[in-house]
């Protein structure tokens, strides 16, 4: 932690961030647009990006709760033979894919289908952990399913699907106790998207896109590896001052914790349906960005695929094998901003505090604080092995 504040304290500056701040508490800018000087400041950050080899290439939108303000590309979506970015171009999402995951689960909820305080075995009765953990630990990351990707994601007989998920899993001991600790866990969310297509009687892939791509038209939006895209970004990965191709694996496009495609515009699509509360209720909103009253909240402040600042900020960050995502809301002003890239971060680039600098820059309203460090692990002696938030 790089600020001293006590939990009480951090509690009670989130305490009505959802309520107060989301859409249907703040009206956007009177004027809806952004001036050519504001767009011009937000886009020397994500342009110093390219200049500086940080990334092959990025793209980028800046929107409010009724359309999206700005957008652009920059750099190369594929270095040889050359293809630059564009604003249609198609990139890997990474862990911003978890904001669906939870939102898919809550809108089961909202519709009677199943119960976040459940036993996980009402859902996934084949997982012999199941029966001590709830939906609700598995998306705040207090469940204990294991953290590490290579326990959960590895093939059997040279498959991976649900099967070899929970079979996988259920060779493991959980990490602690559920409800103990906080711990990053792709794992977990792999299982909960087995939760949501047990429930629902539908594919993962197909839920996001009944219930969410295809109501908020985000038709450049989709599973990775279910359809052939021309204009997709290529991944890659730094070598020295040049790159290599870095592809998306198997599981990555098979299991819900990162495993969706789409464009800056359609992800403003999605923010607007935050901001202004149109695909889920405000009180669902509510419980999505509440943080579990646990001991370690101030040090995790992990709510349900969602990363929750004192400052009001609510954001998630993307890394996978050739690709480094974002995806920012601003409820105080009723912004949104998302930023793409084709290259993961390692220590080039910092995904969140890209973001941040964009709607500082841009003035988009007050001056806000850098972000609080992202942790991956409470758990004692732990964290050093999972994977990359």
């Amino acid at each position: 932690m790089t600020r001293n504040i006590s939990r009480r304290q951090f509690m009670s500056l989130m305490g009505g961030v959802a309520a107060t701040a989301i859409g249907w508490g703040v009206s956007a800018d009177d004027s809806d647009s952004l001036a050519p000087a504001q767009i011009k400041a937000a886009e020397r950050i994500v342009q110093k990006l390219v200049s500086s080899n940080a990334v092959p290439g990025v793209t980028y939108s800046i929107g409010n709760m009724r359309r999206t303000l700005a957008t652009g590309a920059f750099g190369l979506r594929l270095i040889s033979p050359r293809a630059p970015m564009n604003r249609r171009t198609r990139s890997a999402l990474a862990s911003v894919s978890k904001q669906f995951v939870s939102a898919a689960a809550f809108l089961l909820q909202e519709r009677g289908a199943l119960s976040l305080s459940a036993p996980l075995s009402e859902y996934v009765p084949e997982y012999i952990h199941a029966s001590e953990i709830t939906l609700s630990q598995v998306l705040t990351m207090r469940s204990g399913i294991p953290a590490l990707d290579e326990i959960c994601e590895a093939p059997i007989d040279g498959e991976i699907d649900e099967a070899t998920l929970i079979a996988n899993l259920n060779k493991h001991p959980l990490d602690f106790p559920p409800g103990r600790y906080f711990a990053y866990s792709n794992c977990a969310y792999n299982v909960a998207g087995v939760a949501i297509a047990r429930v629902s009687g539908m594919s993962y892939g197909s839920f996001i896109e009944k219930n969410f791509f295809r109501p908020l038209g985000m038709r450049s939006s989709y599973q990775l590896g279910s359809i052939a895209i021309p204009n997709f970004a290529q991944g890659y990965a730094p070598d020295g001052s040049e790159w290599h191709v870095e592809r998306f694996t198997t599981a990555d496009a098979a299991f819900a914790s990162g495993n969706l495609a789409s464009t800056p515009t359609d992800l403003q699509r999605w923010n607007r349906s935050l901001l202004d509360a149109t695909l889920l209720s405000p009180d669902t909103l509510n419980q999505i960005f509440t943080l579990p009253s646990t001991p370690d909240t101030v040090i995790s402040h992990y709510a349900s695929g969602w990363l929750i600042e004192p400052s009001g900020i609510i954001w998630h960050p993307g890394a996978l094998n050739g690709y480094g995502t974002v995806n920012m809301l601003f409820p105080m002003t009723a912004h949104a901003i998302t930023v793409l890239s084709n290259s993961a971060p390692s220590n080039r680039w910092d995904r969140g505090g890209t973001a941040l600098a964009m709607y500082n820059a841009a003035a988009l309203g007050p001056t806000l604080p850098p972000l609080l460090p992202v942790v991956r692990s409470t758990v004692p002696k732990g964290g050093d092995g999972g994977p990359t938030i």
